[in-house]
């Protein structure tokens, strides 16, 4: 009977080992809220909460809150500053220790014509703070984007973006995010974006997943010339 019982649990240990599940697999999702609030002709305020799920509706990957301070030199040009608190879980098929990370993010945003097409462009520097289970490591990550949006009628519009996300201290091989999307403008200030995002990472992991979005915009400058 003892070596009934050991044979059935190094069997059990053995599949379970050869069970995890691939996140290429599945098709994950990534919610997202972001909003913009003008407080001067050169100055804003954006908050933003993304959601990562390895699954739909189910099994948490990410987390992330960030607020920023833009300035816009002008409508074409504008710098901000990131402060951004995230919670990672690098494990799909079980329950791991969380990497929790704090962030620091430098941005430059500039948005041009290139013929009739309208293009914007996205840098960023990343100075990203871990804490995990067993260790402190800090990295920097560099992030250029590059995307257009047409405007299908005014409640339609077309999203495509590209961006490369590259972390020298840890990988030579950069991160490439495609993205596709629509979105509905709900209002002047609001609208829904649903997408779909191609994620190839620096492990080469090829990950699919579906994005909704829901953005709106503040602006106080109304309020202010109104009083």
């Amino acid at each position: 009977m003892k070596k009934r019982l050991l044979i059935i649990s190094l069997f059990m240990v053995f599949y379970s080992s050869y069970s995890q599940i691939n996140p290429e697999d599945k098709l994950g999702a990534w919610y997202e809220i972001g909003s913009n609030h003008r407080i001067s002709e050169k100055t804003s305020i954006n908050v933003y909460t993304q959601l990562w799920l390895y699954e739909v509706n189910d099994n948490f990957n990410f987390f992330l809150i960030k607020t920023s301070y833009n300035y816009h030199f002008n409508p074409k040009l504008t710098a901000s500053i990131y402060l951004g608190y995230s919670d990672f879980d690098g494990n799909i098929s079980s329950s791991s220790p969380h990497t929790y990370e704090s962030r620091i993010t430098e941005q430059i945003t500039f948005k041009h014509k290139l013929s009739k097409i309208p293009l914007d462009h996205r840098f960023r520097i990343e100075h990203r703070f871990f804490r995990k289970h067993d260790s402190k490591p800090k990295v920097a990550r560099l992030r250029y984007r590059i995307g257009t949006k047409f405007n299908l009628n005014k409640t339609w519009f077309a999203r495509l973006t590209n961006e490369l996300l590259l972390t020298p201290k840890l990988s030579n091989t950069p991160e490439n995010r495609l993205y596709t999307g629509l979105g509905i403008n709900i209002s002047k200030s609001s609208n829904i974006q649903l997408g779909y995002i191609n994620r190839n990472t620096s492990n080469k992991e090829n990950l699919h997943r579906i994005q909704v979005g829901l953005f709106f915009k503040t602006d106080l400058r109304k309020k202010k010339k109104n009083s």
